[in-house]
């Protein structure tokens, strides 16, 4: 009897040892945001008559009132992290996000699963070695910085939906070279026999291709970060467009790209520069193919009270690049100014980009949603929208061709202590010309409810 309160005892020590040692965190990012109104009006120049919509309300922003929520969990060198993204109905966030794995090498495809992220991170040798595995989402491990302006940078991430969410990686931090960081990882897809296409992907064979490398260094005393990449091949593996022995053993494209993080180059301005290199074979005629990213962009305070965010990101695809027989030349510049009422949690703002293309043969630019109609496995992101905007409806091919676009978002904000109001009008206004000239107007009235938990 004394022996079982011993023991008794004994473990109940241990489970409050363990208990006090771990901490777990609950946070999320709900976006409801609702249009009041919309509408489009659009012309070309057969007609040189305009057409329009009729004004209407949408619930849900292009986000479809996206809810966020993560649960994070630490124990001593362990970290475990998963979430999940649901639409404004409370289902599956625009059904991006699928069970890898499980699907029938008879063709029955991926189940969905709102789930977004599932991962771990392990540490060794005094955390100088951190061991990553699992389905990440929007993953780049701190190696990309994002655009003061525009976010995102024109530059995959290590794992996401759209090139393939799981990876399995190394990343050393010595302490002997401070602001040292690497990584090298490959996307390791679970289920192997379950889906022929990954048993194949599995093998090394294929596997050895897919590795990337990572680096960051930071210059202490001068406040400087140098990141950089290389992944030698783009496959897609396990990406549900791509659901096919192809997405395992075909390589897109190649990838390297060098980041400079400049927050004290110029006093009161922070900076950051990002290049980007890509190359492929293009088989249809037999040669490679280039395309290069310059971006800038920067934050500074100008006067009291007053925020400005500017950002420009010039493309370049060479010829065959994009597609065979064309190339394209894109810029978008965005400048972002917010001003803050002195002792009032109330900010009026203006978001403002300008978008231009050139091709060579008319065929980048053919639909009305503004993203590129060629190219999509290759390029990404350059679109002449913002926000998945309407733009101006195909204005022929088999001529070179011009493409503009100009939005301008002033808006009213209030500021709560986890998120904020906006309300606002967006305006947008496209102009293609290639064998004809096509034009759109698009506005819409927006109530942002946005808040972090």
């Amino acid at each position: 009897m004394k022996l079982n309160k011993l023991l008794i005892s004994a473990a109940a020590l241990l489970c409050g040892a363990a208990l006090s040692a771990q901490t777990a965190s609950i946070h999320g990012y709900m976006d409801y945001t609702n249009f009041g109104l919309g509408q489009t009006f659009n012309t070309s120049s057969a007609t040189d008559a305009w057409t329009y919509t009729s004004p209407s309300a949408e619930f849900g922003s292009f986000y479809n009132g996206r809810t966020e929520l993560n649960v994070n969990v630490s124990a001593a060198n362990f970290q475990f992290n998963t979430g999940v993204r649901l639409d404004a109905s409370g289902g599956t966030w625009y059904n991006l996000y699928h069970v890898v794995g499980m699907e029938n090498s008879d063709g029955d495809g991926y189940q969905t699963t709102p789930i977004h992220q599932m991962n771990m991170k392990v540490q060794f040798f005094n955390q100088q070695v951190s061991l990553y595995t699992g389905k990440f989402e929007e993953w780049n491990n701190g190696f990309i910085y994002n655009g003061w302006q525009l976010g995102g940078q024109f530059v995959r991430n290590v794992a996401d939906r759209d090139n393939g969410q799981h990876f399995t990686g190394i990343e050393v931090t010595p302490y002997k070279v401070n602001g040292l960081r690497l990584m090298v990882g490959l996307p390791v897809i679970p289920g192997w026999g379950n889906g022929l296409q990954y048993g194949t992907s599995n093998q090394w064979k294929n596997l050895y291709k897919k590795v990337m490398f990572l680096g960051s260094y930071k210059l202490m005393k001068q406040n400087i970060v140098f990141n950089m990449g290389y992944r030698p091949g783009t496959y897609y593996t396990g990406v549900y467009a791509y659901d096919t022995a192809d997405g395992a053993t075909t390589n897109y494209f190649g990838e390297a790209f060098l980041q400079a993080d400049l927050p004290a180059l110029i006093p009161g301005v922070k900076l950051n520069t990002t290049y980007d290199f890509r190359y492929r074979k293009n088989t249809t005629v037999g040669k490679l193919a280039t395309a290069h990213y310059f971006g800038i962009s920067g934050n500074c305070t100008p006067v009291a009270n007053l925020n400005l965010n500017f950002e420009d990101r010039l493309v370049y695809c060479d010829d065959h690049y994009v597609a065979t027989n064309e190339k394209l030349l894109y810029n978008i510049l965005g400048i972002g100014l917010t001003y803050n009422i002195k002792g009032k949690p109330y900010a009026i703002g203006l978001n403002t980009n300008v978008t231009y293309a050139q091709d060579a043969n008319g065929t980048c630019y053919t639909g009305g949603d503004g993203q590129l109609s060629v190219g999509g496995s290759y390029a990404d992101g350059y679109a002449m929208t913002t926000d998945w905007m309407t733009s101006a409806a195909s204005a022929g091919s088999g001529a070179p061709g011009r493409y503009f676009g100009l939005y301008a978002y002033p808006y009213f904000q209030k500021n709560f202590n986890n998120g904020y109001f906006r309300a606002g009008l967006e305006i947008q206004y496209t102009n293609y010309h290639v064998t004809t000239t096509t034009q759109n107007v698009t506005y819409r009235i927006p109530a942002a409810f946005c808040f972090w938990f």
